[in-house]
């Protein structure tokens, strides 16, 4: 039977029936793809060195970082095979035309934001969920080991390589379409941002509060994750500051307090000729913050009791 009358009879089942039997498209048409041998994509090894650069919030983070061979072709891997593919609208992070502002802004003005954060996100994204997934994409089961095998590293998505971003989107879409309709039964909100997730309720009922952070825990564990207990775990209420992916949702979308008056004595000092402990291209995007925040979350300027 023709693929293209067998997916008009059958639809999705189709397509999930060739994953079973780990039919789909060859490591053939990969490397014609890619525009690579065939012979160079299936003897290709990537290398990784280690490096550990310092966390802003303090700590250390250790990062896989691929040779420039590695990052070639992740790269080609990236534009030419993962770009096309579809991510949950709810996935904030390394999605073009999303931002940390858009992450923020749904969860504006609710009366409890619970916030919590995935243990060595990228790790335990594990390589047997990439390839299932790159069979449910399409790709043959010979084709979708090697694709894993092209972007995994240790067993889980190397943080470094320029795949492992885009991927830890795609390969969580299941994960984001049960927290959405999990917290949309409860009338709330969900986003996420890497491994950060936020859910947000119109009503503040703490005994629901805590079932949801449960579920959520039970859901997480069956695709392989944990969560953080205790530091990274935080349910705000319209008292607290209620801070997301950095920016304040307790009245209106905003830079915290401090932020503002940083950059308000920045552009004074560079105004006046006076050294700024910002540079004009720092300020720069920082300008571009808090238009995507006018655009996402209403004014920047104005009472804000939390900011």
């Amino acid at each position: 039977m023709p693929a293209s009358l067998a997916f008009r009879l059958f639809g999705r089942s189709y397509h999930r029936l060739r994953a079973f039997l780990g039919r789909g498209r060859s490591v053939a048409a990969l490397a014609e793809r890619l525009e690579v041998r065939l012979i160079e994509l299936t003897s290709f090894e990537p290398r990784y060195h280690r490096m550990r650069i310092a966390k802003r919030s303090g700590g250390i983070r250790e990062l896989s970082v691929p040779s420039d061979g590695t990052k070639r072709l992740q790269r080609k891997l990236l534009s030419r095979v993962l770009a096309g593919l579809r991510a949950h609208p709810a996935a904030c992070a390394y999605e073009r035309g999303k931002s940390i502002a858009q992450n923020a802004a749904p969860h504006v003005g609710r009366a409890v934001v619970i916030k919590l954060d995935i243990v060595d996100f990228f790790p335990a994204t594990k390589a047997d969920r990439l390839q299932k997934y790159f069979q449910r994409i399409g790709y043959s089961r010979k084709a979708a080991r090697l694709l894993t095998r092209l972007t995994t590293y240790e067993d889980g998505l190397p943080q470094g390589a320029p795949t492992s971003p885009r991927l830890s989107n795609l390969v969580n879409f299941g994960i984001d379409v049960r927290l959405a309709n999990l917290a949309d039964r409860c009338g709330g909100v969900y986003t996420r941002y890497a491994d950060d997730i936020t859910i947000s309720l119109a009503q503040d009922d703490p005994r629901h509060v805590r079932g949801i952070v449960q579920r959520v825990r039970r859901i997480l564990r069956a695709y392989g994750y944990e969560l953080h207990q205790k530091k990274k775990l935080k349910i705000l209420r319209p008292h607290h500051r209620q801070l997301v992916t950095g920016l304040v949702v307790n009245e209106r979308l905003n830079l915290p307090r401090s932020k503002r008056r940083e950059l308000r004595a920045a552009l004074h000092h560079l105004a006046t000729g006076r050294p700024a402990t910002l540079t004009r291209e720092q300020l720069a995007g920082w300008k571009g913050l808090l238009k995507m925040i006018s655009d996402d979350g209403g004014p920047t300027a104005g009472r804000d009791r939390s900011a």
